[in-house]
């Protein structure tokens, strides 16, 4: 069988983390810039106006206060940039040419304000306000001049976007897999046990796990060199993957040790899966340059019960694979 190793949530996230330093300095970046707007305003004696941005600046400043540890929710942000684009749009009424200066950063903050589901929607609404009020207070020679600059800058801002997940994608599979078998790394099992026996009780399916080890592997590193111990390890990930599912998730728990867990599958069927596993093993020498030699490996399976966590439920697999270790190895046990 193909297999496809299926992605939990992880917990990094670098495009997240930038866009909270880069709200941050955003909600205090600009609550300043306006507070020194509505001081230049004031000594004009026009009152009203500083303290409209005085309240302005305020909430921006309020608001990075309030949320710098976490990203704040997109209404908060909509109304934001609703509220800039009507100074700017004030602005360019009354200044001309001087205000579409501010028009630029305000649609560079969208690209890190909204995400991904709704920038589109938000960038274009924010655009066709501008161009109205371009076209109806700027000459129409400058004005299309100018539409066709915020294209331009909508433009490179959402190819940005598209490479920043790109990375990010990137980024995490790097982060999260061990390099030498592809298998997701130790660190990620308690996130990845808990969303896979969440999921079971939200769907209300069977979900079982394996842990299984290669027998005697300190013998084949002293024998054979560690080269070889690193190819052997490579080969075993390989066979295993051949047989798990697309929806299976595989991690190499140890340096000889191998974590399946088998989503929307029975005790029964994970046992079956893992003798496979077993067979795929100890039926086909490893071969690697000149050298070869037999492999064994010690399984033990545990299905999830109502009740566990999902240590308790690790610790049966690991449990019923220890049993098998000293009933002799090369043999499969299935927790009781």
């Amino acid at each position: 069988m193909n297999s496809t190793v299926a992605t939990p949530a992880l917990s990094l996230n670098l495009w997240q983390q930038f866009r909270l330093v880069a709200m941050r300095t955003i909600y205090f970046g600009v609550g300043l810039v306006i507070l020194v707007l509505a001081g230049v305003l004031a000594t004009d004696s026009r009152w009203l106006e500083s303290g409209a941005l005085v309240s302005v600046a305020l909430a921006f400043i309020l608001t990075g206060v309030i949320y710098r540890n976490e990203l704040a929710p997109q209404w908060i942000n909509f109304l934001f940039i609703c509220a800039l684009g009507t100074l700017v749009s004030v602005s360019m009424k009354s200044s001309g040419m001087m205000g579409v200066y501010w028009m630029y950063p305000v649609l560079a903050m969208v690209f890190f304000m909204f995400d991904r589901t709704i920038f589109v929607l938000v960038i274009m609404l924010i655009y066709a306000l501008f161009a109205a009020v371009m076209y109806q207070f700027l000459p129409f020679e400058y004005a299309w001049r100018i539409a066709l600059s915020m294209l331009v800058l909508i433009g490179v801002g959402a190819v940005f976007l598209v490479m920043m997940s790109y990375m990010q994608r990137n980024l995490s599979k790097l982060y999260a897999t061990d390099p030498l078998t592809g298998f997701y790394r130790r660190d990620y099992v308690s996130e990845m046990m808990q969303t896979e026996l969440e999921r079971a009780k939200r769907h209300q399916h069977p979900v079982s796990a394996m842990l299984l080890d290669l027998d005697s592997f300190k013998n084949i590193n002293d024998k054979f060199g560690y080269m070889f111990g690193d190819a052997v390890l490579k080969e075993t990930a390989a066979r295993l993957a051949r047989i798990c599912r697309k929806n299976d998730v595989m991690v190499r728990y140890g340096g000889a040790e191998f974590l399946v867990i088998f989503p929307n599958t029975s005790l029964k069927q994970a046992a079956e899966l893992t003798g496979e596993m077993l067979d795929s093993l100890r039926h086909e020498p490893f071969a690697i340059k000149s050298m070869m030699t037999t492999v064994t490996a010690s399984a033990g399976v545990a299905e999830w019960r109502k009740g566990q966590d999902w240590g308790q439920w690790l610790e049966c697999a690991d449990a019923a694979k220890d049993k098998a270790k000293s009933q002799g190895r090369n043999r499969l046990r299935i927790a009781q």
